[in-house]
């Protein structure tokens, strides 16, 4: 992707350029800090495959609603032709103001609180609002499309050669199975338009007297309508997994802990109740993302690597552990939101 910098700040009153520097951080879209005479901004460049108007004028709604909330999600820049989404010599563009924060670190449980806490903030700014674009997105994880991983995954790397990978795969199938009629008993769960990437990159903090504070929020690239428990189930295998686990051939270092995944439900239900009916299926949604995930991107290596047993065997163990732990993780759940 080539960004079309001068001809793009011709579209913005925002001072003449001084300066502009990529921004690392960020694995889709080519962004780029910027200096101008009048301070400091932040330009997104979208990938081709985000390109979609009416999503990213949805998202930009989103934005709009949530400042208008006090949160702190930055404010997005006008075109001098009004609008938020600039799209110019093919591209898709948008310019927010820079927010200069720290970022997140895992050894500091200030951090860990209030990232929790932020969550909880977030979603009471969204109930009960829900642009139509964002709803029509579609469901992020669910037995169907676990199942469908694993056929593809099968298919590619050739797993019904050999008795010990089919009986692999016939256990996750079970697993498939056994989520198929966990799901079937959820019932209707409380729904919003979920941040859909909520992790350390995306939070920036900053430092007062007496307290530490968030300043950022940013990257609502992947927001939509989903169930909240979507959310909290990621935000809880991000935010309770070992830093260095014990998983060595997958995307997920290792088993969540309780004292981070009790603390982090803690912190959050001091801001948001949780549902009694939320936790009794964060357990299902854990283990459906875990697999369906874990799954996905291993079908994205091929050809089958030689490690691929191994692997398996690794996303084998990550549904048995949560399946063996539903009944605690529903327990602790219930006990931080009393």
């Amino acid at each position: 992707m080539t960004i079309h910098l001068n001809q793009v700040l011709s579209h913005y009153d925002i001072g003449k350029p001084c300066g502009a520097w990529p921004v690392e951080r960020g694995f889709i879209n080519e962004s780029r800090k910027i200096e101008t005479t009048s301070g400091n901004y932040f330009l997104k460049h979208y990938h081709p495959d985000l390109c979609h108007p009416d999503i990213i004028r949805a998202q930009h709604t989103l934005v709009a609603h949530l400042r208008r909330g006090s949160f702190p999600a930055p404010a997005l820049m006008p075109t001098t032709g009004g609008g938020t989404l600039l799209i110019c010599e093919g591209g898709f563009y948008e310019i927010q103001e820079y927010i200069g924060g720290t970022f997140y670190d895992h050894d500091r449980p200030e951090h860990f609180r209030e990232a929790a806490r932020m969550l909880g903030q977030y979603h009471t700014k969204v109930a009960g609002f829900a642009p139509q674009a964002l709803h029509d997105l579609g469901t992020l994880y669910g037995p169907a499309i676990l199942r469908a991983n694993l056929t593809n995954l099968a298919k590619a790397w050739g797993l019904d050669r050999g008795p010990e990978m089919a009986q692999v795969v016939r256990q996750l199938e079970a697993h498939t199975d056994d989520l198929v009629a966990r799901f079937a008993t959820h019932g209707a769960l409380p729904h919003l338009i979920i941040h859909g990437d909520y992790y350390a990159d995306n939070l920036l903090f900053e430092y007062g007297r007496d307290s530490t504070l968030i300043v950022g929020v940013v990257d609502y690239d992947k927001a939509r309508w989903q169930p909240r428990v979507v959310e909290l189930a990621e935000t809880l295998i991000y935010f309770a997994s070992p830093r260095s686990g014990h998983l060595r051939h997958l995307i997920y270092p290792g088993f969540l802990e309780w004292e981070p995944f009790e603390r982090f439900l803690r912190h959050y239900a001091s801001v948001a109740s949780i549902a009694k009916s939320e936790l009794q299926a964060l357990p299902d949604y854990v283990r459906c993302i875990w697999l369906q995930v874990a799954l996905q991107r291993l079908g994205e290596k091929s050809p089958r690597p030689p490690e691929a047993s191994e692997a398996l065997r690794e996303v084998l163990a990550l549904g048995e552990w949560t399946r063996a732990n539903t009944e605690q993780m529903t327990e602790t759940g219930e006990s931080s939101n009393a």
